[in-house]
């Protein structure tokens, strides 16, 4: 039994395991089960569900159940279309004006997330949380965080995909490849290569994925509507 003292406590710790998959997408979430892992009254399960719901990482059914949702292929494609555009523009213009200091911080960063891939069994949050504060470095030197977090957040299908891919396709090694790459980008000052890179980069997910998300992992995805 789990002891947590508020909403907010059991809200982080549920959260957490739907990004990281340990609770699958279309996984049934059952209020008893709940109120006894965390020692818990009903009322607090509901606010915390109600939560999740808000945030896209459940749908409740009024006397059907919680389900965890799953992943919508479309939305996920378009947030890496609206990431690719946006984080191009943003090394293009930070590239110019990096400092020296600068530079130190980001291959102390690509170097830190190579670090952990390396380990025998790598924390795939810890991973998570080292890419994200590798790419939230030049949001940051231009002062555009606000934007940063925006992408961030946009949504919790994005969030999952990227964590399914850490995960299971095992292409650590090409991530790795892909950070060496837009540093040294950075150091070169190479305003065109940026857009191909970050491309490449972003898109990864779905290329070492490939027919595994219409096979292996296809009850992940809401079913692909005929347009």
């Amino acid at each position: 039994m789990e002891q947590y003292r508020t909403d907010a406590e059991i809200y982080a710790v549920l959260e957490r395991e739907i990004i990281d998959l340990t609770i699958r997408p279309g996984s049934l979430l059952s209020e008893n089960p709940l109120c006894t892992r965390f020692a818990a009254p009903r009322s607090m399960i509901r606010v915390v569900l109600q939560k999740l719901q808000e945030n896209g990482l459940v749908k409740i059914v009024p006397y059907k159940g919680t389900t965890v949702t799953r992943l919508n292929r479309r939305i996920v494609d378009e947030l890496i279309y609206e990431r690719t555009a946006v984080e191009a523009r943003i090394l293009r213009d930070f590239a110019p004006q990096c400092t020296p200091e600068q530079r130190a911080l980001i291959r102390r960063r690509v170097e830190a997330y190579a670090a952990l891939a390396a380990t025998e069994k790598p924390d795939y949050n810890r991973l998570y949380e080292a890419d994200r504060t590798l790419h939230g470095t030049w949001f940051a030197a231009m002062d555009k965080m606000y934007l940063w977090s925006t992408l961030q957040n946009a949504h919790a299908d994005y969030s999952r995909f990227r964590m399914l891919d850490t995960m299971t396709t095992g292409g650590l090694d090409e991530v790795i490849a892909d950070h060496r790459n837009l540093l040294n980008a950075i150091e070169r000052c190479d305003l065109a290569a940026f857009e191909p890179l970050v491309e490449r980069h972003l898109y990864g997910g779905i290329r070492r994925l490939g027919s595994k998300l219409t096979g292996e992992y296809a009850d992940y995805f809401e079913p692909e509507t005929q347009k």
